[in-house]
């Protein structure tokens, strides 16, 4: 399957917006936010560690206008309830779950810039809650619209930056830059490297132009709250690791493992809780394998790359131990699916999608043959499971 065209959803949207709110359609400002993959440097941004990041052509897509008081006033296409709040006195909560973000969103901006105008606005994302990083998605959108109807100007590490507080201070999420950098910086036929300690992004091109790999997004049809699942818990065991290695090593105190040098984890490795241990050596073999993908991509061998995400994936399940039954039992079902080059989990590991590459030739039938093998392996999901076929896109923007 795949994802719908985005001019025709941008169509539907603004019509529908404007039917319900009887608003002009060239009134309306439409906002499509990408869903990002990350093939490589799973579960070490929030670690400092380099990241390889992707945007797909699946989207939140936001049509808003301003108001001329401070209401913000929501309704989303995938969930139930209305979302609508004061920006003066933004509340605790907002009546339906996913208006956490949008509260998150407007806090984080009103820490450095006055907020007169709030906004009226649609959602609608082409597949939440699976892996993709439709939170980071869902938050840009709200901070581009109200940073637009407000005459913010920001740059695009401000936006980075806005995401990740909103993120870790007002939802709860002990996250990294991952998500939020590759959806600001995402371009089409491009594969960013972000050093997620220095705040950096290389834009690499495609050296194969997409003519050898169609991206699978493989949902399990479990979905997965980060901040209700041992995500948190992996991070505060990162960051324990590197406070016992630093202290072993004689070093200053730091905060996470990036701040240990791998000889610091190879000498005492053996002397912290065993947990640990398999956390830094997840965190340090990671590492290398980002550099070793860099190298695969940048000469055109997506087939070595693939093979590092089935590493990857592997090292996520023994030494930083994510991941449920079912993830388990789709990865190994993509990752057997003919003409697949690697796959590995999609997101905190918890439930959510699986994501790989595989030969355009066989993209089609390897679709298929996933889909009906998870199904039967797993038949309490079987009308959720999906099995979509992928592009490349560019980053979150105003359309």
């Amino acid at each position: 399957m795949e994802f719908p065209d985005l001019a025709r959803e941008k169509q539907r949207i603004i019509e529908r917006f404007s039917h319900e709110n009887d608003i002009t359609p060239d009134d309306i400002r439409v906002i499509a936010s990408p869903y990002r993959i990350c093939p490589l440097g799973a579960h070490i941004d929030h670690q400092g560690g380099p990241v390889l990041g992707m945007t797909i052509n699946a989207y939140t897509l936001m049509a808003f206008v301003a108001t001329d008081n401070r209401i913000a006033r929501l309704r989303s296409r995938n969930y139930p309830g209305r979302v609508e709040f004061e920006l003066d006195r933004i509340p605790e909560a907002t009546g339906s779950f996913w208006g956490i973000y949008a509260r998150a969103a407007a806090l984080a901006l009103k820490e450095e810039f006055a907020l007169e105008h709030g906004i009226i606005g649609l959602l609608d994302g082409m597949l939440p809650g699976c892996g993709l990083s439709s939170s980071a998605s869902v938050l840009l959108a709200y901070l581009l619209a109200f940073s637009r109807v407000n005459h913010i100007q920001l740059q695009p590490w401000d936006y980075v930056r806005l995401t990740r507080r909103a993120e870790n201070k007002y939802i709860g999420l002990n996250n990294g830059i991952l998500d939020q950098t590759s959806i600001v910086f995402g371009r089409r036929s491009h594969l960013l490297h972000i050093d997620t300690k220095a705040e950096t992004v290389r834009e690499l091109p495609d050296a194969l132009e997409e003519s050898h790999y169609r991206i699978l997004v493989v949902y399990s049809g479990y979905s997965r709250e980060l901040t209700t699942t041992g995500y948190n818990s992996r991070v505060q065991e990162c960051r324990e690791a590197a406070a016992r290695l630093a202290r072993l090593e004689g070093l200053e105190p730091v905060q996470t493992l990036s701040d240990v040098p791998p000889e610091t984890f190879e000498r005492h490795g053996h002397q912290i809780a065993p947990h640990l241990a398999r956390r830094a050596r997840h965190y340090f073999d990671e590492v290398q394998r980002v550099h070793q993908g860099l190298d695969a991509w940048q000469k055109g061998s997506i087939e070595e790359f693939g093979q590092l995400m089935l590493a990857s994936c592997q090292s996520s399940i023994e030494q930083y131990e994510c991941g449920s039954p079912a993830i388990h039992d789709l990865q190994q079902i993509v990752s057997a699916a003919d003409g697949v080059y690697g796959s590995r989990y999609s997101g905190g590991g918890f439930g959510g999608c699986v994501i790989g590459f595989v030969k355009p030739t066989h993209a089609a039938t390897a679709a298929e043959d996933i889909q009906e093998a998870y199904r039967k392996q797993h038949p309490e999901v079987a009308d959720q499971a999906v099995v979509y076929l992928a592009e490349t896109a560019d980053g979150a923007n105003f359309i």
